[in-house]
This record gives C-alpha cells, structure tokens and sequence, in this order.
C-alpha cells in the first residue's frame, strides 16, 4: 500500500505594529499525509496549525489556572494518564465525525503554541495523530503540577484546569461559555461589590412536607405573576418562599427574586440579590444562567466591578465574571520551517512479465524533496465593551524539483469582535466551523447574539472551502443557515437547532436542518446530532457519543455513528463525469437526474465504538476499545460503476501506558491493534519511548510499529517494519528545534508476485512561538491570553 505525502502550504508574512518588535520572516510549516494505520510512514515534518488544533485560551489565577485547548474539528475526550499530577500528560481524544478522523490519520503530528501565561507552566501542546489506538494529545510542563482534564464547551475542545497546593482539589476542569467570561478566580468568600441593594434574608423556621406543598405552590403563583409583568406580587410570593429555612425550593425562588428585580428595572437590588445567589450556589442548575444575567444587570449599572466574587471553598465548579474595564492588547503566533526528505526504493518480481517491465518498476523515486513554511498569528484587544481579535495563518511549501509546484495558500484569515453588553459577536474571513450544518472550511461571515442568558441566535453565511490552496469563493457555491441555542437548562443541558441552504450558482445543492443536544459536567459529557436534508428527504447524520467517570477514576466511552459520507449535495454528482460545476452539467441532465446521480453516488457510513481506560496504579494506565463499521456501496449509473459495500468491519486495540517509570517526565506506550476488514486482516504492535535529557531540554523518542497483514479470500501475506527516532531540543520556552529520521520497510506476497518497499524519510526544522502585550508579558488572570 503506497503512502501518498500531502503537504500543507505554507506563507511568507511581515508582520509590525502592536508590538515591540518588527517582524519580516520567510515562514514554513508542513502537514504530511501518510496512509492510515500500517501505511503510514514514520517520519513527517509539522502539520499546519489549521488542520487539528485551532488555538488555547487561558484564565484563572495563579492557584487555579484553565487552559483550553481548541480544535478545527468536533473531539470526544476519551481519558488522560497520569490522573491528577506529573510534568507529562497523555490525554486520549476522539474526533466525533469520521470524516475528520480521517483527515487527521494524514497528519503526523502537529504542534501549538503554549499559553504565555507563567502560571500555566505548559513548555509543549502537541497532537500526535499516527497512533493504532487514535490520537493522543501532549502536554509537557515545566515542572511537576496538579491537574484535571475534562471535555470543553460545545466538543470543539479539550479543558485542563491547574491547581496549585491544597487549593487544586477545588480547581474543576469546566471553562466558561461565553468567550468574554475569562477572567476567574478561586478562593475564600469575598464580600460583595458595593451596591445600592441588599440581599434578602433567610428565615429559621423549617418547613414541614405541608408546608412545602405551599411553598411550591407560591412558586407556582410567583412565575405566573412573572410572566403577567405583575413584578411586585411575584417579589412577595418569592419572599414568603425565603422566609424559611433553606429547602428545595429556596434556589429558584432566589433567582426568581433577583429576576423579578431585574424586570422591574431595580437593577441594584437585582445584582445584589444575583451576587449573593452565586455565593449560596456556586454548583447549582441556576449558576450559568444567574452568572450571565448578574454581567448584563453590571452593564446597565456601568459598574464592572474590578473585585471578583471568588465563591465558597468546597470542590466546586469554576466562577465565572465579567471582564475587567482594562484595555489590553497581546500579538501571538509562531514562526516555523521545516525540511522533509522522502525516498522510496522499490523492487517488484512478477514472472508473468516482460523483463524490460520488470525494470522500469525497479526504480528510486523522491516523493518529496522541500522545505516548508508557515506563519501563525494571532492578535487580540479587549476593554470593558469589545472583545477583539485578528488571525492568519498561511504556509507556503517550496519544492526543489523544477515542476512549478511552489504553493502559497491561507488556511485561516478572519477578523473578529464581541460587544460584550449586547453579547453580540461577528467574524468575517475565512474560518473553520462543524456545528449547525456547517462543514468545515469557508469564506463568509458569522453573526451571534446572546439575545438572553439562555438564548443565543446565531446567522451564518459563505462559500465552503475545500482546499486550502484554493482562492477566495474560488467555486460558485454559496451557503447561508441560522441556529438557536439554548442553554444550559435542566441543569446543565444545552440544544441547537439549525436550519441551512447551499446553492451552486442558483441551483439547489443541499438543504437541511437539524439539532444538537449537548451536556458536559465534571464526570460525564454526552452529545447528539440530527441532520435531516429536506431537499433529497433523507437522513443526512444520527451522531451520538460520550463519555462517563466513574469514582475508581476508570473512564468508559461510547458512541454510534450513521451518516451519510458525504452528506448529500448536487455537487457529488459530478464524481466521475466530465463537467466542472453543476451548471455545465444541467445543460444536458435534468435537476431530477442530477439529483438522482448524487444520492446513487452517495454510501452509507455505520459505526458503532465502545472503549474503556482503567489505571492501574500511579505509573501505569491500560486502554482498550472496540469498534465495528459497515459502509454501504452505491449504485452503477449514469456510467459509472457502483462500488460493493464494505460490510461489517472490526477493529480491537489496546494499549498500555507507563510514565515516570524511570526519570521523571518518561513516557512509554505499548499498543496493539486487530483489524478484521472485508479483503484482510490486519496486527499491528506499535512502541514507542519519549525519554527526557537536561532537566527536560532535550527529549529523545524511539518508535517501532511492526504489523503483519493477512489476504481473507487470497494468498495477500504482507509484513512491515517501521523504525524512527525523534529528537527535539527545547532551548528556549519559544525555540525548539526537531530532528527525525527513519524507515519504513514492507514486503508483499501475492501469488507469484512479490514486492519490496524501502522508504526513507527525513525531518528537520525549528519552529518560534511569540507573544507581547500592553504590559510585556501575559498576566495571570489577562483576558485570551495565547
């Protein structure tokens, strides 16, 4: 099986202003594509920051510091070892569409640039893609820390909280939703903001089952006096609730108060009775919604208090405030280029042909023979009311080879801001979305609305990208959807449903809507997605997963999978026919045909996972999972030939994970891999060592995957070999440099033929992160720091 190396592209940039210092650099990055599993080879330069990991965001203090590790694509985590400290964490993700999965099993690994914030003490984010058991994300750190990990807002990221001293046991791996909400903090009851208001009081009296009937009751009476505007009998009916002790009841009698006060336009006495909700509740149903509506009542006050409140001292969720009136600014980004050799040499011994065939199979060959470059950046500036940002990130890959194939492309270039006392957002450019019907890559725009504490409305509209490389609207294909949110109701759930159009010109390419159910809390997170295409009346995609701890701190995980692969669009009936858009073909087929094309051209994708993670003790952790795939086949017509059905394949893996075993900071991975396709099967043990040298500034990392492959129905017998080593030298906390350097060895038996396959493959390059801001450097609790 033959690996075919895709690169990404990269730029060459200037960059100035903002900062302290000027900046004109040929930059580089790679992204190299290596077939899945056996396939691919050892050894590939960067990938571009684009492609898998989008970005972090910080926030905290120096007791408890959030990081938020962002992709370009919906993840399930799936586990972490080690489990609460160390200086090295391995955590297990999962992309939730297959589609991405299998763009990442192209990538190699990928790199991202730390949070500058010091409190973080993170030296490396890296993706590794090219594991049998799925990818593993990286993070060193500087020194040993105490950390949790949990699933990020809306699956579109990874969240690990960092604590320090005894104060970790109450740092909770839950970021805030809203992106002007980070700045946090954690620690002892403070008092609250001064305010022309005072909280009401708590009565002693108990009540008994009868009286509690009343009590509910009164509720009942309160919220209907709410919704009639009738705001002074709901105050006194939500009183006469608090009058007792505290009960069930007392949670959301106290926020109906605050509301009611807010409503009634008392917005003094609505934030002093909001603050002190968050002080009695810090964990409860109400705390999202009460945060938000508390930030908006600061708003109208223009009171954005610089004091944050910080909650009670119990291992409860994260707190949440409104940012501070201080304007900030940060540039941040990374500068990096790479080398990447690969050559092949190849033997083939065939009796059945001619020896001058022979020959001119026996050849050397240079897949690739360039250096690659790219150049991400990331600029940010924020006060009481905006919330501002800028990205671009282009590559650009020069190739040595005479043949014109230099490529410069931009993978993101968008700009963004958030007037925060509306909670409305835009963003214009090219960006990368997979929620509410979008699917992936476009060029447009997005308007979002916190148009309540519960409700977001969001407009979307563009042109799909489908290459990086390709220019701006480069097709005639255009989109435009809209999606409601709500949440987080019934105690943390949250819900999306969409709507969405795309069009080749002014014909109608797809047409759906559908919705997302989303929950996510310290120990379980679970998602579902419905995509239903009005226009060809099929189902487009039924996605469910998630994941679930239980006290032992084992982690067991799941999801099913049906889709359509690709979703359902005109523009799939074009595979395999001689025309370039829709409109070229709809001069000689009918809308109808051209339809019927697309849906015959269109295979089913069913999959069904399970996995489970246990440690063992503190040093080791085991791994394993199952899953089982079935991909229909399609139709023979319009002159092209259906392709048969996959039928149902298996996949078993497991994996056993060792760290600190002999240096602290030491990591080793033993993986094992079954496949059992419709055509083989397929074993693969997969070892590999990461061992650090001078106090982390070096890392050393042997890797061998040896897999076997077996023919069902023929005599296919296949072995490989695949030996590397990576060196990486940090010599600085934002300049490293990577060398690897390896084989890959595979041999081929089939009938009489038989094949002989030697790649060599080498890497080498540096890669710069930077950041400045208004003060230098990036404060503990400064707003996206990155």
């Amino acid at each position: 099986m033959r690996m075919a190396a895709q690169i990404e592209t990269a730029a060459h940039a200037t960059f100035a202003g903002l900062a302290h210092r000027a900046a004109s650099v040929w930059l580089a990055l790679l992204s190299a594509c290596a077939a899945v599993g056996m396939a691919a080879p050892p050894v590939q330069a960067e990938p571009v920051l684009d492609r898998g990991l989008s970005g972090t965001q910080v926030a905290g203090d120096r007791n408890c510091m959030l990081v938020k590790i962002e992709f370009n694509f919906r993840v399930r985590y799936a586990s972490h070892f080690p489990l609460e400290r160390g200086d090295d964490l391995q955590i297990a993700v999962r992309a939730i569409d297959p589609a991405q999965a299998s763009s990442l099993a192209l990538l190699r690994r990928e790199a991202l640039r730390p949070p500058a914030s010091a409190s973080s003490s993170i030296r490396v984010i890296e993706l590794e893609t090219n594991v049998p058991n799925g990818p593993l994300l990286h993070v060193r750190f500087a020194k040993s820390v105490n950390f949790a990990v949990g699933q990020g807002p809306n699956f579109d990221s990874i969240v690990i909280a960092i604590g320090k001293g005894a104060g970790s046991k109450r740092c909770m791996a839950i970021f805030p939703k809203n992106e002007w909400e980070t700045s946090l903090t954690i620690g002892p009851r403070s008092q609250p903001s001064s305010s022309s208001g005072k909280p009401a009081g708590r009565g002693t009296r108990k009540a008994d089952a009868a009286t509690f009937r009343s009590l509910e009751a009164a509720l009942d009476e309160g919220r209907a006096a709410l919704r009639r505007k009738k705001y002074e009998e709901a105050k006194k009916k939500f009183k006469s609730v608090l009058r007792y002790a505290e009960n069930k009841a007392s949670p959301e009698a106290h926020e109906m108060l605050a509301l009611a006060y807010e409503k009634s336009g008392d917005f003094g006495q609505a934030r002093a009775e909001y603050e002190d909700f968050i002080r009695r509740y810090p964990s409860g149903e109400g705390y999202d919604r009460v945060t938000q509506r508390l930030a908006g009542v600061r708003a109208k006050l223009g009171d954005i208090p610089t004091q944050r409140f910080a909650g009670d001292s119990s291992p409860k969720q994260f707190r949440k405030f409104a940012p501070s009136n201080r304007e900030s600014w940060s540039v941040s980004g990374s500068v990096s280029q790479f080398y990447i050799r690969d050559d092949s040499y190849r033997v083939v011994r065939d009796p059945s042909l001619p020896p001058e065939i022979i020959k001119d199979l026996d050849d050397h060959r240079i897949h690739q023979n360039q250096v690659l470059s790219s150049f991400d950046l990331i600029a940010a500036w924020n006060n009481a009311a905006f919330k501002s940002k800028f990205r671009f990130t282009g590559s650009e890959e020069h190739g040595f080879a005479d043949d014109g194939s230099d490529l410069f492309s931009a993978a993101s270039l968008y700009a963004e801001t958030t007037y925060i006392p509306w909670g409305l957002m835009g963003r214009v450019g090219r960006q990368t979305r997979y929620t509410s019907g979008v699917l992936g890559r476009f060029d447009g725009g997005l308007v979002s609305w916190q148009s309540t504490p519960w409700m977001r409305i969001n407009v979307v509209a563009g042109s799909p990208v489908a290459r990086r490389k390709d220019g701006f609207f480069k097709d005639q294909k255009s989109f435009y959807g809209a999606s409601i949110d709500f949440g987080p109701i019934f105690g943390g759930f949250e819900a999306s449903l969409f709507a969405i159009e795309q069009r080749d010109d002014n014909y109608l390419d797809r047409q759906a809507f559908g919705t997302e159910l989303r929950y996510i809390d310290s120990k379980k997170s679970a998602f579902l997605t419905v995509d239903y295409d009005t226009h060809f009346q099929q189902l487009n995609a039924a996605i469910a997963s998630g994941s679930y701890r239980f006290e032992d701190k084992s982690t067991i995980n799941a999801g099913v999978d049906y889709r359509k692969s690709p979703y359902l669009s005109a523009w799939t009936a074009l595979q395999g026919q001689p025309f370039l858009t829709l409109y070229d073909m709809l001069k000689l087929r009918t809308k109808e045909e051209v339809d019927q094309l697309a849906i015959d051209r269109t295979p089913t994708y069913k999959s069904a996972t399970v996995g489970y993670s246990r440690p063992l003790n503190d040093h080791l952790q085991i791994n394993v999972d199952a899953t089982v795939t079935n991909v229909t086949g399609t139709v023979t017509s319009g002159g092209i030939t259906g392709l048969p059905g996959t039928g149902n394949e298996y996949y078993y893996s497991g994996q056993l994970i060792g760290t600190s075993m002999i240096e602290n900071g030491d990591l080793y991975i033993a993986g094992i891999r079954v496949a059992d396709r419709a055509d083989s099967n397929l074993y693969v043990l997969d070892l590999t060592a990461r061992y650090p040298i001078m106090s982390n500034l070096i890392s050393v990392s042997p890797r061998l995957r040896l897999g076997y492959r077996l023919g069902d129905a023929s005599d296919l017998v296949e072995y490989s070999a695949l030996p590397s080593l990576q060196l990486n030298y940090y010599w600085t906390r934002d300049f490293s440099f990577e060398l690897e350097a390896g084989a890959r060895w595979t041999s081929t038996r089939h009938g009489n033929t038989s094949e002989d396959n030697t790649e060599l493959l080498f890497t080498a390059g540096f890669r710069y992160d930077f950041f400045t801001d208004d003060q230098s450097k990036c404060k503990p609790i400064a707003v996206n720091c990155r």
